[in-house]
């Protein structure tokens, strides 16, 4: 059994739930990563890209993410 999965998918969850935490739901109110808290925002930079794809954020032209609608 491999716990690696569950950690990644906690780290997604994590994501959301800071940015929904943070009323980060437009290009308005969009913030960066390490503004909401998240520890080492660009660590695992392979799942912020896996929710951009999946659209589930989105990403401004600064670097500042929110939850699609």
């Amino acid at each position: 059994m491999t716990i690696m999965p569950s950690v990644f998918f906690m780290r997604k969850i994590r994501i959301i739930n800071l940015l929904m935490n943070a009323d980060a739901y437009s290009a308005d109110t969009a913030k960066r990563l390490d503004e909401i808290g998240l520890v080492n925002p660009y660590s695992f930079r392979f799942l912020t890209v896996d929710l951009i794809k999946r659209n589930v954020i989105s990403v401004t032209g600064d670097g500042k993410c929110y939850i699609c609608s």
